[in-house]
């Protein structure tokens, strides 16, 4: 029996900050189901969506062939998308929104000129690390907002996410691996 795909996706600029170590004990429970294959974003070159639509209705960014192309053809290619990131004022870091921007069309078609999601029977997990304690960690403003931005792209796609998880006060290192594992255990990866 072949086993599913998983990618998970390192949004911050730090390959060995707050959100790779929490993304590392993520992977420990996903490499007994899924092949895994891990990208840090942010090491990736992707240039930002030039807004020229070329891309619709249903092709591919038209930009030189770089990160943001072969990072969304593995996108659709995978069983399970999980994204980890900081959370930078509500949002998500730029390296990640340019990479959403830059697949609209591999989430969406745009064929009959209205969005329809094209990832149906993908899952997602989303975890965020936030610097803010809890409970500010949960605001808008904060971790709260990246939830909700990433929410959007996910379900534009039909992606249903099966999981998220937030943890605060993400800068004290020498608790994070106790809190982060608490954290991950009550995901359900399936």
């Amino acid at each position: 029996m072949e086993r599913k795909k998983a990618i998970i996706l390192n949004a911050s600029p730090h390959t060995a900050g707050s959100t790779a170590l929490a993304l590392g004990i993520l992977n420990e429970r996903l490499s007994q189901t899924y092949d895994v294959e891990w990208i840090n974003v942010g090491a990736s070159s992707i240039k930002p969506c030039a807004g020229c639509s070329k891309c619709r209705p249903n092709g591919t960014c038209v930009l030189p062939r770089d990160g943001g192309h072969e990072i969304g053809e593995k996108i659709a290619a995978t069983d399970l998308l999980v994204i980890g990131t900081p959370c930078y004022w509500g949002n998500v870091p730029s390296t990640l929104k340019a990479l959403f921007d830059r697949n609209v069309t591999t989430f969406e078609s745009f064929a009959s000129g209205m969005p329809v999601p094209k990832l149906r029977g993908k899952k997602a997990i989303v975890l965020i690390t936030a610097g803010s304690p809890f409970p500010i960690s949960r605001l808008s403003s904060q971790a709260g907002g990246t939830v909700r931005a990433i929410r959007t792209v996910l379900s534009s796609g039909g992606i249903k996410i099966i999981g998220v998880s937030t943890i605060a006060s993400a800068w004290k290192l020498d608790t994070l691996p106790l809190r982060a594992r608490k954290a991950i255990a009550k995901l359900r990866i399936k």
